[in-house]
């Protein structure tokens, strides 16, 4: 019963919250199967990947409420945006047609930043529904804007329009269908007939660190960083393939070889590109950390929630190397403001539930690990330890008033 009064009173006040607003309009939760975990990121996110081609406004919703629940998960935004083009088949037509007045539109922009935010957290991601986007939009032009059932005159126009295409749309396609060597064969052949090579480069490079190919994935996105920076600034360029997400890229796959140097050195590249690429303000940080760094531990991570001030996940981070790092105080203060952000994310809940322990503030802390208990995942593992610690927090509280006069 706890349980269910705290989620309807989170679910009372979060429909406001700026994170969310962010995400675009607000969605009502989709239904789930009866035996799905409402409160898990991952069920919501099954949902919207089944619904995706059959109904792209349920599946929209469903990313919706996957990237509330774990805003710290990329996958979900690049979904919503993904999603949110299905349901507008004009828009989608004049996306895959490179309309350079609807690639810089204001409503594209907004859609594009999903994906630039999802490519922060994982500059890696695999973008498989780009291929049921991609078959919409030939669908759409074959049928003349129908969407008809499939017809054998209409699975012929759309095999004609693929034997016609190019080399570089073959990779792609390839790519979100998981034929990654053919992909990689296609856009090798892409290079010697493109203008623009840099996509090509960074395509190439993203599939090779998702092979666990690091040398020549950062050798492409070496390739790409020169041709990015020969082009003419008043070109069009997508923003999400931008340098400063290429040397991020960089620096991630050397800090997974145990490159930390390396990975260091490329997340300060990062930084001259865009000092405002605040990922590389948060990897500096958590490496300074695990170098037992605390002072530029806290300082990376405070520059990171200065310039990301409506991310939940980072004053989550930030909260954490604040706890860290001994202050306990200021730790507190971030995590409220990760919980008032997004209300629904159960992880800095459970922070906060240890922090005002830190503090002595025991009714504080039963609460936040009340909340956790609320919204977290019946498969999460720390469930038992926020448990435990709510019965043994209940019993200290019980001991303390029962000994009052």
């Amino acid at each position: 019963m706890r349980r269910m009064l705290l989620a309807i009173a989170i679910t009372a006040t979060a429909t406001t919250s700026s994170y969310a607003q962010r995400l675009g309009p607000e969605a009502k939760r989709p239904r789930l199967l009866a035996d799905a975990d409402t409160n898990d990121a991952r069920s919501y996110y099954a949902l919207g990947i089944q619904q995706f081609e059959r109904d792209a406004e349920k599946a929209a919703a469903a990313f919706y409420w996957a990237a509330r629940i774990n805003p710290a998960w990329g996958e979900p935004m690049y979904a919503r945006r993904a999603a949110l083009l299905m349901m507008e088949p004009f828009t989608l037509r004049q996306v895959m047609e490179g309309n350079r007045r609807t690639l810089e539109s204001k409503e594209m922009r907004r859609l594009d930043s999903l994906q630039f935010r999802a490519l922060m957290m994982n500059p890696f991601l695999y973008r498989k529904l780009d291929r049921q986007m991609f078959m919409a939009y030939i669908r759409g032009v074959a049928s003349g804007g129908s969407r008809g059932e499939q017809t054998p005159e209409l699975e012929y126009a759309i095999e004609n329009y693929l034997r016609r295409a190019g080399d570089q749309m073959r990779g792609w396609l390839a790519y979100s269908d998981g034929d990654f060597s053919i992909a990689l064969e296609a856009y090798k052949r892409a290079l010697d007939n493109s203008r623009d090579k840099a996509p090509i480069h960074l395509d190439r490079a993203r599939i090779m660190s998702m092979q666990g190919h690091v040398d020549s994935a950062m050798a492409e996105f070496n390739n790409a960083l020169v041709d990015m920076r020969k082009k003419d600034q008043k070109d069009l360029v997508i923003f999400y393939n931008s340098k400063a997400l290429a040397e991020y890229s960089i620096g991630v796959l050397l800090e997974g070889a145990d490159n930390t140097t390396g990975a260091r050195e490329a997340y300060g590249r990062a930084l001259q590109e865009d000092l405002a690429y605040y990922p590389a303000h948060m990897r500096l940080g958590l490496l300074s950390l695990g170098l037992k760094d605390t002072t530029t531990a806290m300082s990376e991570l405070a520059l990171a929630a200065q310039l990301a001030p409506d991310e939940p996940h980072v004053r989550y981070v930030n909260g954490w190397v604040l706890a860290a790092s001994g202050h306990y105080t200021e730790a507190a203060d971030e995590l409220n403001k990760a919980v008032k952000l997004e209300p629904f994310y159960a992880l800095p809940y459970l922070r906060l539930g240890q922090v005002t322990e830190h503090l002595g503030k025991a009714k504080e802390s039963l609460d936040a690990y009340e909340h956790f208990l609320a919204l977290s995942a019946a498969t999460d593992p720390q469930r038992q330890m926020a448990t435990e610690r709510v019965t043994e927090i209940k019993e200290i509280i019980q001991a303390i008033s029962s000994s009052k006069p």
